[in-house]
């Protein structure tokens, strides 16, 4: 779970960075207009079992970049942007690895740009906003210099600002090394074991958007947790979950302490746990990360970690709010 604060924003910010970088509507790429998809290599890495990509940032150099698909908009280092951004006065800050590591800066518009599998390129549009980090680093071992937020719930994350139709889903296949960005048809995605998100206030910390899109977020029912309480007997919960591809861990979010748990003095988590999501093609096992850790919040959300992101490749489709699994070896 990913948090973010920032500071005083101008009304005008987003006109002044829309002319002063010519274009507010589309991003800049040499891909066919009539291409639905397009594929990016990913490679994945330690510590964290995670998935990067290489991006260019304002006319940058190649930047490992992780795929993180629980927290909202892009994030680098000072040092490895480009010239080709605008910088604001606006200050933020986030915080990462449950909680474990907070970056701040300043906020930024530039674009981000990506290399298709073919070769050809692909720029997100110029008025994507970027947190610059000036304290502390997004690196928290594994090499990377930027994080790719990619969240649903939010109208600031560098996907919306592709170019369309590639802007509208996204497919994580992990285990084959590929991030999908379009749109799929009916059939495709029905393909898929789908969760219906609902609808949610948008996340988009203070920033001026410039798209227009639904936020989402699952519901509570959309999860079933199973718990082996002490004696052996079994309860059923349900929370609020989050699909993370950027959390090595299992977090629950939960206060009180629910009856059933019970945790160490590292609050690692003691009480059996199964987890299954409840789809389209009916319940489908959700594997938890090898330890499972609880923290004393309000929030009431359940984040299972990127294990699962192992086992499947994952549909995260933006116009209809739906979350999909497949086994990562189907074709689309």
């Amino acid at each position: 779970m990913k948090h973010i604060f920032i500071s005083k924003t101008y009304a005008f910010l987003y006109f002044f960075v829309c002319f002063s970088l010519i274009s507010c509507n589309s991003g800049s790429n040499t891909i066919s207009s009539q291409n639905q998809l397009i594929t990016i290599d990913t490679y994945n890495y330690n510590p964290g079992n995670k998935t990067a990509v290489n991006i260019s940032v304002g006319g940058s150099a190649p930047i490992k970049a992780e795929i993180d698909t629980g927290s909202d908009m892009t994030v680098v280092n000072e040092s490895f942007i480009g010239p080709n951004i605008i910088k604001t006065t606006e200050s933020l800050s986030i915080t990462y690895g449950g909680g474990q590591n907070t970056v701040s800066g300043y906020l930024a518009y530039g674009s981000v740009t990506f290399t298709t599998s073919n070769g050809t390129t692909i720029s997100s549009e110029s008025t994507t906003p970027i947190l610059v980090v000036t304290s502390g680093s997004v690196d928290e071992g594994g090499g990377n210099n930027a994080i790719l937020g990619l969240r649903m719930n939010n109208q600031v994350s560098v996907k919306l600002y592709l170019p369309s139709p590639y802007n509208q889903m996204m497919i994580l296949n992990r285990p084959l090394n590929r991030i999908i960005f379009g749109e799929l048809s009916i059939s495709q995605i029905n393909k898929f074991a789908n969760i219906q998100g609902i609808t949610t206030t948008c996340i988009n910390y203070k920033i001026v958007p410039t798209q227009n899109n639904q936020c989402w977020i699952l519901a509570e029912s959309a999860v079933n947790y199973t718990v082996t309480e002490f004696g052996g007997s079994e309860s059923n919960y349900n929370y609020e979950t989050l699909f993370d591809s950027g959390e090595g861990f299992a977090n629950f979010y939960l206060s009180p302490v629910p009856i059933w748990m019970s945790y160490d003095s590292n609050n690692v988590i003691l009480t059996p746990i199964s987890v299954t999501a409840n789809t389209s093609q009916g319940p489908i096992p959700i594997p938890l990360t090898t330890q499972s850790y609880y923290h004393n919040s309000s929030g009431n959300t359940v984040n299972p970690g990127n294990n699962l992101f192992n086992y499947y490749q994952i549909l995260f489709d933006q116009v209809d709010g739906v979350i999909g699994f497949q086994n990562y070896n189907n074709p689309l």
